[in-house]
């Protein structure tokens, strides 16, 4: 393998992050009264590796002999990554030091140990977002993983979180089992490849007299990342460790490890495997109309909002795979990718911006819970707090002018387009479901009567992660050209799959 002094330019976020997690742990031994200089240096760090990012932005392309890319799609998913990472950071800091007459609820907790597994974490997810090598994939998931693993027990004085941190971490082994066997049948089969674009290459190769354990391969690569995505049917250890997490952790969680799963869905399928599109096309398909109903059906009768934010996750990750299946097809490659690149963005506003919330909300209680109940009569003693909330929902529901229409639009569009016709009927009869338990908190809000009359006490910090999700989501719902033009010129800049894909994979919709 040569080395190129160049490729350093395609993994300069990646750097950063690591050499920003190293000095926060290290400042944590050396200040005393470190918690504000943590956050600010954490905060500073990521404006810096978001910057980067956008710099490095068509600087450099496959690295590391053809390991890692530095296409449009990678700088757009790091750039991204590193937002969700400093609005992550911005709602930990008032859970992590509570005030003494909230409990005490992030006692315990070292900041440097939190704020640098959440950066590694990072770093994990933009590692897999540039993947074009299963080498470099499996190594992306199992930093984003380890790191996970981590900051879901993090919280150690509660038993929630460590049942969270254990179901996540046995059910995340499993699953990267699954996807390591898969990668070995797929090196097998192919002649020792691991490069995405050379297995596409000896696949081809291989014409129709394929060995079955190639097939295999494929379907188990997909579980593991199923599984990373939350999609039916693996998506049981979602809601438990939802709920059992840190909430800032939670909120993270919920948005940057779908995102880059994601991504290296799209990298290995729609980039290595197009020609077995047949058999994974029928199969993915499947489990994006499972996903988006399942989650959606039982997300109603959830009490909890971090259960119900949780299977609302899960419905979510159904539409985005809609996405995936039309970013199969070349005619509909670009389309589809920067409208999943516009939904991931508007969707991790409305997230994080809902889940902080949850956190003011529950603090206010002074019980820990999490309760949808809490929620009655808000809107009453905090109206702004209520109108915010009620924003996040409406955007989560896909109503408009918000960013989460134009982010269901797009992605449908492009399925359309493609050929899926009935699967974005089944996604828009979903949509229409999810409005009843979205809309629900905005009725408990405005319209019921509070039964436990309580007043939010709201952070500097916490108030502007609400100010930037809510504007986020009003601009790009006002105004989405502008990022919806960066999105697709970051697709543009993509290796595009093969154009056998498109046939094998409308056939099936028809």
């Amino acid at each position: 393998m040569t080395f190129n002094p160049s490729d350093i330019l395609t993994i300069v976020p990646e750097i950063a992050v690591v050499a920003l997690a190293m000095l926060v742990i290290l400042t944590e031994l050396l200040i005393t009264r470190r918690e504000t200089v943590l956050q600010l240096m954490t905060v500073a760090g990521l404006l810096v590796v978001m910057a980067l990012a956008v710099l490095t932005f068509d600087k450099a392309g496959g690295a590391f002999n053809g390991m890692t890319a530095g296409d449009g799609l990678s700088t757009f998913m790091k750039a991204l990554l590193a937002g969700i990472a400093l609005l992550a950071v911005l709602m930990s800091r008032d859970y992590l030091t509570p005030p003494t007459d909230a409990g005490g609820e992030g006692r315990g907790v070292r900041h440097g140990e939190y704020y640098g597994m959440l950066l590694i974490a990072t770093c994990g997810m933009m590692i897999l977002v540039s993947a074009t090598d299963l080498v470099t994939v499996f190594l992306g998931i199992e930093t984003t993983s380890i790191a996970l693993y981590v900051l879901a027990g993090i919280r150690s004085e509660r038993a929630r979180s460590g049942e969270a941190a254990l179901k996540y971490f046995l059910l995340g082994a499993f699953a990267t089992g699954f996807l390591l066997y898969g990668m070995a049948l797929l090196y097998g089969a192919t002649g020792g490849k691991t490069n995405l674009t050379e297995i596409g290459r000896a696949i081809t190769d291989l014409g129709p007299d394929r060995p079955v354990y190639l097939y295999m391969g494929a379907g188990l690569v997909m579980i593991g990342l199923m599984f990373k995505v939350a999609a039916v049917p693996f998506h049981f250890w979602a809601p438990d460790v939802y709920q059992g997490s840190p909430t800032p952790v939670t909120a993270f969680m919920s948005a940057g490890p779908k995102a880059a799963a994601l991504t290296a869905l799209i990298r290995v399928f729609a980039g290595a495997l197009p020609d077995l599109s047949a058999a994974w096309g029928p199969a993915l398909w499947v489990v994006a109309a499972l996903t988006m109903t399942l989650g959606n059906i039982v997300a109603i009768s959830q009490k909890d909002i971090k259960r119900m934010l949780a299977y609302s996750s899960i419905a979510h990750a159904g539409y985005l795979l809609v996405g995936a299946l039309a970013a199969a097809n070349t005619g509909t490659y670009n389309s589809a990718t920067a409208g999943i690149m516009f939904y991931l963005t508007a969707y991790y506003l409305m997230n994080i911006g809902a889940f902080t919330i949850a956190i003011l909300v529950s603090r206010a209680r002074e019980n820990g819970d999490y309760q949808i109940d809490d929620y009655k009569g808000m809107a009453a003693l905090h109206p702004w707090t209520s109108a915010a909330m009620a924003l996040f929902m409406i955007s989560l529901a896909g109503i408009p002018p918000t960013a989460g229409f134009f982010g269901k639009l797009y992605v449908f569009s492009a399925a359309v387009k493609a050929g899926y016709i009935s699967l974005v009927v089944i996604a828009v009869l979903n949509s229409a479901l999810s409005v009843f338990y979205y809309l629900r908190i905005v009725v408990y809000m405005y319209m019921q009567p509070e039964v436990k009359p309580a007043r939010v006490r709201m952070a500097p910090a916490m108030a502007l992660v609400i100010v930037i999700c809510a504007l986020g989501i009003l601009k790009f719902g006002l105004l989405p050209g502008d990022l919806m033009r960066w999105a697709d010129r970051s697709a543009s800049m993509t290796v595009k799959p093969s154009p056998r894909a498109a046939v094998a994979l409308n056939d099936h919709d028809q």
